[in-house]
């Protein structure tokens, strides 16, 4: 969230509860709390916190934190593949070498 979009979010909060002052600590409280957050899903939940409360929210009542990537699931498929393809591989071999005349006979 850039610094524009923080000061609407700071804005909206003031037109929606008159107690709640936009100062330069708090635009810089927030601005630290909020930068690395979606505004479009901040702003939802500021809508959503507005329509069902009567006092403004805190920062963590409309807080939005993206769930981390999970590449682990993405690891366990590759080893699936590889084992599987692995397998296969030495199954061939195995498949192959049954197949050839032995020499001691």
């Amino acid at each position: 969230m850039n610094a524009d979009q923080i000061l609407k979010i700071l804005k909206t909060i003031n037109s929606a509860y008159s107690r709640f002052d936009v100062t330069d600590d708090r635009i810089a409280l927030w601005g630290d709390m909020l930068k690395d957050m979606d505004f479009n899903k901040v702003m939802h939940r500021l809508k959503t916190h507005i329509k069902d409360k009567p006092f403004p929210p805190s920062i963590s009542e409309i807080s939005v934190y993206e769930t981390p990537k999970n590449e682990f699931l993405e690891k366990y498929r590759r080893w699936q593949l590889e084992g599987a393809e692995r397998i296969a591989k030495q199954q061939r071999n195995e498949h192959e070498q049954s197949e050839q005349p032995r020499a001691d006979k």
